[in-house]
């Protein structure tokens, strides 16, 4: 056989191999272990060659296998053995250097297929077949590049489409530069499932954009965590907002089936600002409702900036009573706005002037206030004279040369303040704000397993078993084949 003449093996009709059975080449490995291949094709010196060995498969007729391959690389089963292996050997250039596999096709690349399914052993580490698997000490073990479209989908009929595990690092890790690093988009089920033991389920970041988003139509949840003992979803942010619910009808729900006294269905934790806060342009900034317990509960001091009104029911405070007990001791309510103050003087004179305290005083509109004396003796005494800044107390009876006895008085200003626009009996539209804090009832949120357990929700859409490939042009590949192999030769 001369250079460059084809390879004449098992062939009875030259220059083509037209067996009719296969051509097989057995090699047996030295016992010495120096020979390591059993068939090695070199390409050298200049045109650049486009493939070292070719593989074309035009076989037409009837196909019970179901795959057509071009080249086909088997092994027997074994932690060691691979079907087909490509290998390079050139300087790490990341993503963009040599190729140890390609595949390049109008439907897929690259299609890795297994046989049995995945399932998960009691330590949570995936056992049984793996359709593609990639795998890098110090680098990347599967990346997806696309200019376009996906660098890499993930689809399955019942089990997890993309299934990221790590012992110390992330498990799935996007990054995204204008985009979104990670899109999950589901009809009816789940569209990302993160677990995590110790660590944090999913983490997002990003900076100018969305880190993390979540889209589902008629499914569970746009994005659902879960843990065993720490945080479902946990939301950090140096400047902006942890978390944020947007939503035409509920934009944040918390939900907590634990016991009582114990179980907290939203909880705001602040070290120096606000732990929880309600805004509302016009409608409930915060609403509380509760059917046998309490709406709300404050275990300090509270603020209220604005009108306080309660509707069907009486404003009291709680106090201890000597039996142990608390006694509710109710308000007085008047059709106006007034501030109270209290007072008792002593005198002998036939009458007496009150100076209103400076910081009362100040507080109230002096111009007309009510003043009731309680005396506390056997004296018919009246208010002669209200001033801005003081009011006289007079006897009745005060008549030249009698003998005054001293008598004590107790007094009670009432005032209306100063500080808000005096109305009688107002009208305020609160019907319109129960009837909403009537109907902050939470969504039904169906139960969820996850972890070892089965998502309990509806699978995707059904998949082929296998890649529909495209007929094949054998014109256009018979065109295509390197020059000269065609030719018949005479050497």
């Amino acid at each position: 056989m001369s250079n460059g003449d084809p390879l004449r093996v098992g062939m009875t009709q030259p220059p083509d191999n037209r067996a009719t059975s296969a051509t097989m080449l057995v090699h047996n490995g030295s016992p010495f272990g120096t020979q390591t291949s059993a068939f090695w094709v070199q390409r050298l010196g200049a045109p650049a060659g486009s493939a070292a060995i070719r593989g074309d498969n035009f076989s037409t007729g009837l196909d019970s296998t179901g795959t057509k391959a071009g080249v086909l690389g088997m092994a027997p089963a074994s932690p060691q053995a691979v079907g087909v292996l490509g290998a390079t050997s050139g300087p790490p250039n990341l993503f963009w250097g040599e190729t140890g596999v390609l595949g390049v096709t109008n439907s897929f690349g690259v299609v890795g297929r297994a046989l049995t399914g995945v399932i998960l052993d009691d330590d949570n580490q995936f056992v049984s077949a793996t359709g593609v698997v990639g795998q890098c000490n110090d680098g990347v073990g599967v990346h997806g590049v696309a200019t376009t479209g996906w660098g890499v989908i993930g689809q399955s009929n019942s089990r997890t489409g993309v299934a990221g595990r790590s012992a110390s690092g992330a498990g799935v890790e996007a990054r995204s530069q204008q985009g979104d690093a990670l899109v999950a988009s589901t009809q009816t089920g789940v569209g990302v499932l993160a677990d995590s033991v110790r660590n944090s389920a999913v983490l997002g970041r990003s900076r100018d954009a969305t880190a993390i988003e979540g889209v589902t139509k008629q499914g569970l949840a746009g994005v659902h965590g879960q843990a065993d003992r720490m945080y479902g979803v946990w939301g950090t942010s140096v400047q902006g907002i942890g978390v944020m619910g947007v939503s035409p009808t509920n934009a944040l729900v918390g939900r907590s089936t634990g016991s009582a006294g114990a179980a907290i269905g939203v909880v705001g934790s602040c070290d120096a600002g606000q732990g929880v806060m309600g805004d509302s342009v016009s409608g409930i900034g915060v609403g509380g409702r509760s059917l046998r317990g309490w709406a709300g509960y404050f275990g300090g001091n509270v603020v209220v900036r604005g009108g306080f009104y309660v509707v069907g029911g009486p404003k009291a405070a709680a106090v201890k009573h000597a039996d142990g007990t608390l006694r509710s001791l109710f308000c007085v309510e008047s059709p106006e706005s007034y501030f109270e103050d209290f007072g008792e003087i002593t005198f002998a004179k036939a009458s007496v002037t009150v100076k209103l305290d400076k910081d009362f005083a100040s507080l109230i509109k002096r111009n007309r206030y009510q003043v009731f004396l309680s005396c506390y003796g056997p004296e018919s005494l009246y208010v002669r004279r209200r001033g801005p800044d003081s009011f006289e107390i007079a006897r009745v009876d005060e008549r030249a040369g009698a003998m005054l006895r001293k008598v004590r008085v107790g007094y009670r200003i009432v005032a209306r303040r100063a500080d808000v626009k005096a109305e009688r009996l107002p009208r305020i539209k609160v019907a319109p704000m129960v009837a909403a804090v009537t109907k902050l009832e939470p969504p039904k949120i169906k139960q969820v397993k996850s972890g070892k357990n089965a998502v309990a929700v509806s699978a995707p859409e059904v998949l082929p078993r296998a890649p529909k490939i495209p007929s094949v042009d054998l014109k256009a590949l018979a065109q295509a084949r390197p020059k000269g192999a065609a030719a018949k030769r005479k050497r």
